[in-house]
């Protein structure tokens, strides 16, 4: 019983990966129930009792978003790393991994779901608590820098923070509109040069 119900996890597994595609190149409002269960392989009624409604598998796709793609970028720091390494990181390996290819969309999926007419307001508030932990990841990276000395006394934290989070939804825009991996690298790379040193 258990190996005959493996194959259906693992198509489901499958057809969640087309769906979170679909939205991150669409988005929640323009992408139809149609449009799924054809990307997807399955009737409207098999997504249905599979996810039981296209914001459950919306939420659904944004967790595995977060758990693979966006984890890439955000995840995976070396505790040898300085604070400012694991800044710079996030900022390379957006300009890296938000770039569009042949297999994934441009842009990051989070920040565009946080846009509250975009999405519902259920999807809304958990991207954008999703945002607030990467800004809180920022700010811990900062204060510690400062603390050991890597930026210079008279840093803001916070407007900090803010700074080179634009930043990373700023390559996040630049990659949904095209722009490929070297032109969002160099966006990181001035962006890195702004940092207050001692």
């Amino acid at each position: 019983m258990g190996t005959a119900g493996r194959p259906r996890e693992f198509a489901k597994d499958i057809a969640l990966e087309q769906a979170l595609v679909l939205f991150w190149d669409k988005g929640y409002r323009s992408t139809s129930i149609q449009a799924l269960s054809t990307a997807m392989g399955i009737g409207p009624k098999s997504l249905y009792a599979a996810f039981g409604s296209k914001e459950e598998l919306y939420l659904s796709a944004l967790e595995r978003y977060t758990a693979t793609y966006d984890a890439r970028i955000w995840g995976g720091m070396s505790p040898g790393q300085t604070n400012r390494e694991r800044v710079c990181a996030v900022l390379e390996r957006a300009a890296k991994y938000l770039s569009r290819t042949e297999v994934t969309p441009g842009g990051c999926m989070i920040t565009f779901a946080a846009l509250g007419e975009e999405t519902t307001d259920r999807i809304s508030e958990i991207a954008r608590g999703h945002r607030a932990y990467r800004l809180g990841l920022l700010r811990n990276w900062l204060r510690a820098a400062k603390d050991k000395g890597e930026l210079r006394s008279s840093a803001n934290i916070v407007d900090l923070s803010l700074l080179y989070f634009a930043g990373f939804h700023g390559i996040a825009v630049q990659a949904k509109d095209g722009a490929n991996a070297d032109e969002l690298a160099a966006i990181a790379k001035l962006l890195i040069a702004a940092w207050p040193g001692r």
